[in-house]
C-alpha cells in the first residue's frame, strides 16, 4: 500500500478491509449489535461481542459453523473521565472483532492478523511490538510466543507480561459460561510512535503496560480462551474452546492518518473546521484537553441517540446520557464558547433529534447547576 492510499484509510475501510479479509478465509460477516442490548439494561455494550454473541451462541454457531466477524460501535462509561488525559482513548470506539468457536489454535488467528497489519494497513514491522503472557502463576504462552517468532517478530519485540496484562477473565455471565468463567491468555499487537517523547518510559515494558502517553498505541489483541477458573481459583479445561481477534479502529485511522491523537481523526475534522472559525490559535493545552472532551461526549451521545437510548434524566442509561451532556457543556463553557450556540453549529444539519435532547438539558443545566464561570454563557458568538 503507498502512502496516500494508506493515509486516505478511515475506520469504515479499514472494517471493510479485515471483514474482507476473513471472509476471504471461510468467514461470515454479521451485523453488529444496536449499543441497546438488552443483556446490558442499565449501560450500553462496552466490547466487540463477548456479552451479545453470547447469549445467542447457539443459533450462531449453527449458522456460521463457528467462524464469524463483524464490527462493533462500544460505549464504556467507566473511561469517560479518561478521555482527553490518553491520546489514544474515546468513550465511543469501533472494532472489528473476529470470532473462531471450537479452535485456539495460535496459527489460525496470528498469521492472518500479521498479514493484515502489515499487507493490508501498511504498517511498518520495525514499529510493531507484540505482547504475551509469561506469569508466575501461569506461565508462559509458549504456543503464542512460537507462533510469532515463526512469523518474523524479532525475539526482542516479543515483551512477556504477566496476567495483569496478558490473560482475560470473563466477567459476564453469557450461555458461553454455562460451565464456568471462561479465561485464557492473550496477546496484543503495539505500534511504537519514536516521535512520542516520555520521560516516564524507561523501558518498553513499562511503557506499554501502564503509561499512557500514546508512545506505544494498542491496535490489537487476540484472546485464546481455553480454560475456566474453578471456585477453588484453578483452571480446567473448557469443554468450549475459541478465538477472538479484535482491531480498534478509531487508534489504527489515528495511526494511519498521520495525526497525534484519536480526535483529529477525520471523525472529528469538521468540527474542528467549525471550531477553527469560533476559537483563534494557537488553543492552549487546556482549551485541546476540553474540546477533546466535548467532542467524545458529543459524538457519544449523538450515536447511542440514534441507537434509541433514552433522553437524559436519572438512574441507568438516562444518567450515562445526562452525564456525557453536562460533561461536554463544563468543557465547551472552559473554552469561553457559548453551549447553545456551538451544539446549533455542530449538529443543527445532521442529527436534529440528538441537539433537541441537548439543548433542552443545556437549559436545565444553565438553569440548575452552578456553572464553572458564570460569564462563559454570556461570550459573543466569535468566542470573545
Amino acid at each position: 500500500m503507498n502512502p496516500m492510499q494508506r493515509n486516505a484509510l478511515e475506520c469504515q475501510a479499514i472494517s471493510e478491509a479485515f471483514l474482507s479479509l476473513h471472509e476471504q478465509d471461510g468467514f461470515t460477516r454479521l451485523p453488529p449489535s444496536s449499543l441497546l442490548h438488552d443483556s446490558v439494561p442499565m449501560s450500553f455494550v462496552m466490547s466487540a461481542g463477548l456479552i451479545q454473541v453470547e447469549n445467542d451462541l447457539d443459533k450462531i454457531v449453527a449458522e456460521t459453523g463457528g467462524k464469524f466477524a463483524f464490527t462493533q460501535p462500544c460505549f464504556r462509561h467507566f473511561d469517560m473521565k479518561q478521555v482527553g488525559e490518553d491520546p489514544t482513548r474515546l468513550s465511543l470506539f469501533h472494532m472489528s472483532a473476529a470470532f473462531h468457536i471450537g479452535c485456539s489454535k495460535r496459527e489460525t488467528v496470528l498469521p492472518r492478523l500479521w498479514r493484515f497489519l502489515t499487507e493490508t494497513l501498511g504498517l511498518e514491522k520495525d514499529r510493531l511490538w507484540v505482547t504475551y503472557l509469561d506469569d508466575e502463576e501461569f506461565g508462559r504462552d509458549e504456543a503464542s510466543y512460537q507462533c510469532w517468532k515463526t512469523l518474523g517478530v524479532e525475539e526482542g519485540r516479543l515483551v512477556g507480561l504477566d496476567q495483569n496484562h496478558c490473560f482475560w477473565r470473563q466477567r459476564s455471565l453469557g450461555q458461553i459460561a454455562s460451565d464456568g468463567k471462561k479465561c485464557g491468555p492473550h496477546t496484543e499487537v503495539f505500534y511504537e510512535r519514536p516521535e512520542v517523547s516520555c520521560p516516564s518510559c524507561e523501558s518498553v515494558e513499562r511503557a506499554i503496560g501502564s503509561c499512557r502517553c500514546g508512545r506505544f498505541v494498542e491496535i490489537s489483541n487476540s484472546l485464546f480462551i481455553e480454560n475456566y477458573i474453578a471456585d477453588d481459583g484453578s483452571l480446567i479445561p473448557a469443554d468450549t474452546v475459541f478465538a477472538e481477534c479484535v482491531v480498534g479502529l478509531e487508534r489504527s485511522a489515528m495511526i494511519l492518518q498521520g495525526v497525534s491523537t484519536v480526535y483529529q481523526t477525520s471523525r472529528f475534522r469538521e468540527w474542528h473546521q467549525h471550531i477553527g472559525k469560533l476559537l483563534h490559535p494557537p488553543l492552549s493545552i487546556e482549551q485541546k484537553n476540553s474540546l477533546n472532551i466535548a467532542f467524545d461526549h458529543l459524538s457519544a451521545f449523538v450515536k447511542l441517540t440514534n441507537d434509541g437510548a433514552p433522553a437524559p434524566g436519572k438512574g441507568g442509561r438516562k444518567y450515562i446520557m445526562r452525564r456525557l451532556v453536562r460533561d461536554a457543556m463544563n468543557q465547551v463553557q472552559q473554552c469561553g464558547l457559548d453551549t447553545t450556540f456551538l451544539l446549533e453549529v455542530l449538529l443543527k444539519d445532521h442529527h436534529p433529534t440528538a441537539l433537541e435532547r441537548l439543548q433542552e438539558e443545556c437549559v436545565r443545566f444553565n438553569r440548575y447547576v452552578q456553572p464553572i464561570n458564570d460569564n462563559a454563557r454570556c461570550v459573543n458568538h466569535d468566542g470573545k
